[in-house]
């Protein structure tokens, strides 16, 4: 026999990673068209645009990809999702100090 046994994944792990990697997505996709509003203004706001639409999804996507690969390896997931929702909330809300 083996020392170590493979961990089992707990159900609750799966569907709290699988409902953070939903809701990380749709809150980076909000906040994405949310920033967009902010090149209407008259200056210039490519650094806000940058911070407040394009990082919050491309943290989106890491920490879902980041979640679903501790899932496969059946390690403890729902940390990723969840720590990318609030960075990418975390830089919006630097973005929107930068914007106005």
């Amino acid at each position: 026999m083996s020392a170590s046994a493979p961990a089992e994944r707990s159900v609750g792990d799966l569907v709290a990673t699988l409902l953070l990697i939903g809701f990380s997505v749709g809150a980076a996709v909000v906040l994405f068209f949310v920033s967009l509003v902010w090149a209407i203004g008259n200056h210039d706001n490519t650094v806000a645009i940058v911070l407040g639409g394009y990082l919050p999804l491309a943290l989106a996507v890491i920490g879902a990809v980041a979640g679903i690969v501790a899932l496969s390896r059946k390690h403890r997931a729902f940390w990723y999702p969840l720590i990318a929702l609030v960075l990418s909330i975390a830089a919006w809300v630097v973005a929107a100090s930068i914007a106005r």
